[in-house]
């Protein structure tokens, strides 16, 4: 498409023909001619190409086009020098022995295929973040010019006439100021601004090194508690002990946590459901409850092939560049199911459900759960109060309600924050494991550009 929109350019910049009927009827013989012969005989000599082939580097040339279109052009002038480079000369080897109509069936079912095994892809983005690629598909349909600048770092330029906007990761944008994800990054500052704000958060220690964490052991054996980095996000490195547990797999959960990070924190457990709040703009979009990486029984197969076999599903993948995460049997999913009286090659039984994760990110293998209508909306007022509190444009409120049919309030909150995110992920709120979720990357859109909403 973007050939032809050069070589429409390129039409523009030639000089006005004197006599056009004329010139059309010779150029509406030729075009007869040429579609008629043979795909690999050359053009012929009254075909004056070389005249079209000036034009289209004198476009590239005067606005300064970029080198993807250079690159084009000379794809173009080699392709008009060997017929073989072309489209048409291509398809040959492909229907010598079927018909033209036969290989267009096979290809439409092979693209028909590959469009719905990942039907939530931006063709030709793969290699982004989902969430990024989701931002660029609202950008491409309101006409927003999109720049990759820096493809692995998920790093774009958008522009709509004079106004530009750079955004990295989906959401990272010139609204927030810079110091507020460093201090959402770090989940201590996070609970001190929260708690002189007013907002409950979990009572813990931060701890430096192993022995520092081995020696708190005695405060906390008799307590449900839960083990973290102190500056990582996606679930990495989390430990939760739901009843108390032992010193070795105490310190098994702290050496985990310190493969993370140089500082850890280990913190009271609070009995609830998780739930992520995405707020933008002081204002709370869209509500998730996300469950644990899971697996249920048939009792016929284990726990590793029941793991391998909910991998298989569609939506999940790896790196963020689908719906959902495959679920890993890790080191840290393999002490899940020991404390539940299990191994990854035992069978589990009919009906019978694992949970392979405390923690419940969807980067961790969990499933994700739509709940923006069906939360109470003092507890979303009392989110976006939360990401006000720090500072923050676009923020992810993760909170643990024990009854989120109770209203919440400043005064009786009614359920504590356990993290901030600076860079929350979008895409788990549209692509649900269960039902249709909510869009949000119209709303980032439409506060970048309110000009074109």
């Amino acid at each position: 498409m973007d050939t032809v929109h050069l070589f429409l350019l390129a039409l523009l910049w030639l000089d006005d023909i004197a006599e056009p009927d004329e010139l059309l009827n010779q150029a509406h013989a030729l075009n007869e001619q040429i579609a008629l012969s043979h795909p690999l005989t050359p053009l012929p000599v009254e075909a004056d190409s070389e005249l079209l082939l000036r034009a289209m580097q004198a476009v590239i040339h005067q606005f300064g086009l970029s080198s993807y279109y250079q690159d084009l052009f000379h794809h173009v002038k080699n392709a008009v020098a060997d017929p073989s480079l072309t489209l048409s000369a291509q398809l040959l080897p492909y229907i010598y022995n079927q018909s033209l109509e036969a290989f267009g069936l096979e290809k439409a079912k092979a693209y028909h295929n590959y469009a719905w095994t990942a039907s939530y892809a931006l063709k030709g983005y793969e290699n982004m973040e989902l969430s990024t690629q989701m931002l660029l598909f609202d950008a491409i349909q309101k006409g927003v010019q999109v720049e990759i600048l820096d493809e692995s770092d998920q790093f774009l330029k958008l522009q709509h006439k004079n106004h530009i906007e750079y955004v990295k990761n989906g959401n990272m944008t010139s609204k927030d100021n810079y110091i507020v994800p460093l201090a959402m990054a770090n989940k201590t500052v996070t609970k001190k601004i929260l708690s002189a704000a007013g907002f409950p958060v979990p009572a813990g220690a931060e701890f430096s090194t192993l022995e520092e964490g081995i020696a708190y052991y005695s405060f906390i054996k008799d307590k449900s508690i839960v083990i973290k980095p102190k500056s990582t996000n996606f679930g990495l490195g989390i430990s939760i002990f739901q009843e108390p547990t032992n010193l070795d797999s105490y310190q098994k959960a702290l050496e985990i946590a310190f493969s993370e990070d140089s500082s850890i924190l280990v913190e009271e457990f609070i009995a609830g459901t998780e739930y992520r709040f995405f707020v933008l703009d002081g204002k709370c979009e869209a509500v998730l409850l996300r469950l644990p990486a899971n697996v249920k029984g048939d009792g016929r197969h284990t726990i590793r092939e029941l793991v391998a076999t909910k991998n298989t599903n569609p939506l999940r993948g790896r790196g963020h560049r689908s719906p959902l995460e495959r679920i890993k049997l890790g080191e840290i999913e393999l002490l899940m199911l020991e404390q539940q009286g299990y191994k990854a090659d035992d069978i589990l039984p009919k009906g019978g459900q694992v949970f392979l994760r405390r923690n419940s990110n969807i980067s961790t293998g969990g499933d994700s759960i739509d709940m923006t209508e069906a939360m109470h909306p003092s507890y979303k007022k009392l989110a976006a109060e939360m990401a006000t509190a720090i500072g923050a444009w676009v923020c992810g409120v993760d909170l643990i309600i024990p009854d989120s049919t109770l209203p919440a309030s400043k005064k009786e909150p009614n359920c504590t924050c356990i993290e901030l995110n600076f860079n929350p992920s979008m895409y788990m709120h549209t692509y649900c494991a269960e039902e249709p979720g909510q869009s949000i990357t119209p709303h980032i859109l439409a506060k970048l550009f309110p000009e074109i909403y």
